[in-house]
């Protein structure tokens, strides 16, 4: 019986840009923080990897963009954009649907 590997981790790529950008009252030098415990909250921390990035070539307004790439293959990667006043909430709830799809495509092993 051979065993089953962990799969990668969730590369969630988050832009520094975006959160210098920010207006000061959006907290945008602590969202990383806040993101990882709404994260943890969700069950999602060990699923996850978090990763500072340069410009990611997408600069909205109010929000900061995060790159998520889903596995090694990087098939499926997208851009999310967030809202720093949801804490990481928008993100986790976007992983948990995403993790929901995957999980329903997969069937039983």
């Amino acid at each position: 019986m051979t065993a089953r590997e962990d799969p990668d981790p969730i590369e969630l790529h988050l832009c520094h840009r975006c959160l210098m950008r920010l207006p000061v009252d959006a907290g945008g030098v602590d969202l990383p923080r806040r993101v990882r415990e709404a994260l943890k909250a969700h069950g999602l921390a060990d699923k996850t990897q978090l990763i500072p990035a340069s410009c990611l070539g997408h600069c909205p307004t109010g929000k900061v963009t995060v790159l998520v790439v889903p596995d090694s293959t990087a098939r499926g990667t997208h851009a999310k954009l967030i809202d720093p006043k949801e804490d990481g909430e928008d993100l986790a709830k976007h992983l948990d649907a995403q993790l929901a799809r995957g999980s329903k495509k997969a069937g039983p092993p």
